[in-house]
């Protein structure tokens, strides 16, 4: 038995996607959340994201959103912004920082010199990548933060013209 599965452009309805897309941004500005909260929150999923930790990102960015009572919804946006996709040439970068701020000491048995690359290796790694991740997050809090003063501002803006 043969199944066909037609997957033609016409199933998608690109104007009902971009709709719900702006229903979604409009229902994020008007959250009881501050932008602070919002930005704080898209933060927090960023630096999660851009950790190695793969597999526990998302429960430990709710879990830490919980606790800190910041905006779910962002929280989540920015796990589905930051995918793995996007995030590995930041590993890379991580890697080619740390490699530069720790490079391995030559040793003289290839025992030693094995164990010296190992440790150079996950120390430089995550050195680096904490480094890396702190920088996008705080890229990334800043800009969120200005586009939801910004939103805000042309909204309060039609509202007070109309």
């Amino acid at each position: 038995m043969e199944m066909k599965v037609d997957l033609s452009l016409n199933q998608i309805h690109l104007p009902k996607l971009l709709t719900a897309a702006k229903e979604k941004v409009h229902a994020l500005m008007n959250a009881e959340a501050s932008a602070q909260n919002q930005a704080m929150g898209f933060a927090l999923g960023t630096f999660i994201s851009l950790l190695p930790t793969p597999g526990v990102n998302m429960a430990l960015a709710l879990l830490l959103a919980s606790w800190f009572r910041l905006h779910k919804a962002t929280v989540v946006l920015s796990l589905a912004i930051w995918n793995v996709f996007v995030t590995a040439p930041f590993f890379a970068l991580s890697y080619r920082l740390g490699n530069w701020l720790f490079p391995a000491p030559a040793t003289a048995s290839v025992a030693e010199q094995w164990q010296a690359q190992v440790i150079s290796f996950v120390q430089g790694f995550l050195v680096g990548n904490l480094i890396i991740a702190g920088g996008i997050t705080a890229v990334s809090y800043t800009i969120v933060l200005l586009i939801f003063w910004l939103l805000r501002e042309k909204r309060s803006k039609n509202v007070t013209s109309a």
